[in-house]
């Protein structure tokens, strides 16, 4: 609490407004992920209705764009500043951008959100949007990410792997890791080209060594305002592989991939909020969370995604050897608008690897086994809503379903070194997402989850709103630990019908 009252102190002392404060969330909630079940019955277990929400009350379809819940009260801090040079075609810009976020727990924590210095130069006779661009983020480089969607997103701080603690920081986050891109950036296209360093254990030393990563890419609009490529890619040095280092093998990790993008639009295409850089530019008034508009008419937004990725892991089947695991996903987003109505699907594709990536791996620095059954996430949402202007509310509906990740090995390597007899023999284990397990009982098919969602929103005012969600799901792949008879811990399947709620509060400005 001493280090935050010293930070909130350091930033009321600059010359600061209250627009310093951006892409604010000040979120209350009302909530139940399963009025079927009671405490202790699932895992993680729902404590009943109660104020707040948390990932239990999302669905696989929500956030596809974004690294947040949306139920977080949060802020963003941008103390921005840009200012003309002494010589001629260059100006530059600085921010210091902080995330001030709450936490269940009452606490307040504080977090680096990109903030960078950046020195632009501008050639005579090139357009108001037309120039070339150094930016450094000297203590996060998050926001610089090859990707598009934010699900398939990949090379931010996490590319620099988790290795014994030493790529994490102490809240759990990704260490922060520094990074700079330069970049040129024309009236139909665009081309960058950046590095990142960080810092991981060298377990045959024992001391931290420099890591490296390389990221390039570039766009071109074929038709402007309507038809655009894109392409990025990149190359990680992930440091080494733990439990060979303790043999005395030095294996690198290493990893490497591309992505790709087409758009077809209407109107423009804005990258996710979580990759855009945030200015707090007097001259440039950024609206983050305006009301949706309603023009009248149709419009339309296209969009298909690829990523194929590779790195170098244990292979499990031989002494002390590395071999490539490959990874790749594929996303397709169609948003339409007619007048007050909106319709939206979106279908996803991502295998196994894909997903633990940045772990890297399951378990941890391997690949699968030979003979493993491994099964990729594949899931597809379809959606709309209805905006009535003078009520100023809105009403959609959205249906999902979807096949979740899992892999079924002949040996199960979950279970520790002397694993209970519940976790020992084949098993297929279901990975909702990075690090998110289920472990289903022997002899048990992974079932696909339907899904489906009511919404509403009441706008109070321009920045305020009532919000509200119903849900169903029917997922038999969920799993939880009860002692049997012998009191050894078992996995069972849970209530596998689940109806909860969201009702919030939010003003966001």
């Amino acid at each position: 609490m001493k280090s935050f009252a010293s930070a909130l102190m350091a930033l009321c002392s600059t010359a600061a407004f209250a627009g310093d404060f951006i892409d604010t969330r000040v979120t209350f909630a009302v909530a139940n992920s399963n009025v079927f079940v009671k405490p202790g019955e699932t895992t993680p277990s729902e404590p009943g209705t109660g104020f707040g929400a948390s990932r239990q009350n999302t669905q696989f379809y929500d956030n596809f764009n974004t690294r947040f819940t949306g139920f977080e009260t949060l802020s963003n801090v941008s103390l921005y500043k840009k200012s003309p040079s002494f010589f001629e075609g260059f100006d530059a810009e600085a921010a210091l951008n902080i995330v001030v976020s709450t936490q269940p727990s009452g606490a307040i924590t504080l977090f680096d959100n990109a903030s960078f210095v950046k020195l632009n130069y501008k050639p005579a006779g090139w357009g108001a949007r037309e120039e070339i661009s150094l930016t450094g983020f000297p203590v996060s480089a998050d926001r610089f990410r090859l990707g598009y969607a934010w699900k398939l997103s990949w090379g931010g701080d996490s590319a620099f792997t988790y290795n014994q603690g030493t790529g994490t920081s102490s809240t759990g986050r990704p260490a922060a890791v520094p990074g700079m891109k330069i970049q040129i950036t024309r009236d139909r296209w665009y081309a960058f080209v950046g590095a990142k360093t960080g810092l991981l254990l060298n377990n045959l030393l024992n001391v931290q060594e420099r890591q490296y990563g390389l990221l390039l890419g570039g766009g071109i609009d074929i038709v402007p305002n309507r038809f655009r490529l894109e392409f990025n890619g990149g190359y990680f040095m992930r440091g080494i592989v733990p439990s060979l280092a303790q043999q005395g093998v030095r294996a690198p990790v290493n990893a490497i991939g591309g992505s790709m993008q087409l758009s077809l639009f209407s109107d423009n295409i804005l990258p996710s909020l979580d990759l855009r850089l945030y200015k707090n530019d007097p001259d440039v008034v950024q609206r983050f969370f305006r009301p949706e508009s309603y023009p009248g008419g149709f419009s339309y937004q296209l969009s298909l995604e690829a990523s194929l990725l590779g790195q170098t892991l244990v292979n499990p089947d031989r002494f002390a050897a590395t071999r490539v695991q490959t990874a790749n996903a594929f996303a397709l987003q169609a948003r339409f608008k007619l007048d007050y109505w909106r319709f939206y699907a979106i279908g996803l594709y991502r295998t196994l690897s894909f997903i633990q990536f940045d772990v890297p791996g399951l378990p941890p620095y391997y690949d699968f086994t030979d003979g493993s059954t491994v099964r990729p996430e594949l899931w597809g949402a379809i959606g709309g809503d209805k905006n009535f202007p003078n009520q100023h509310l809105t009403i959609g509906l959205i249906v999902g379903l979807q096949s979740p990740a899992s892999v079924s090995a002949p040996r199960f390597d979950f279970g520790g070194a002397n694993p209970p007899p519940g976790l020992t023999g084949a098993r297929t284990v279901v990975v909702r997402d990075v690090n998110l397990f289920a472990i289903l009982p022997a002899d048990q098919e992974v079932l696909p989850i339907f899904s489906v969602k009511g919404t509403f929103r009441l706008d109070i005012s321009e920045y305020f709103a009532m919000l509200g969600e119903v849900f169903y799901n029917r997922d038999e792949n969920r799993v939880t630990f009860r002692d049997s008879t012998s009191f050894i811990s078992q996995p069972v399947f849970e209530q596998p019908n689940q109806l909860g709620f969201n009702v919030v509060m939010q003003a966001r400005f």
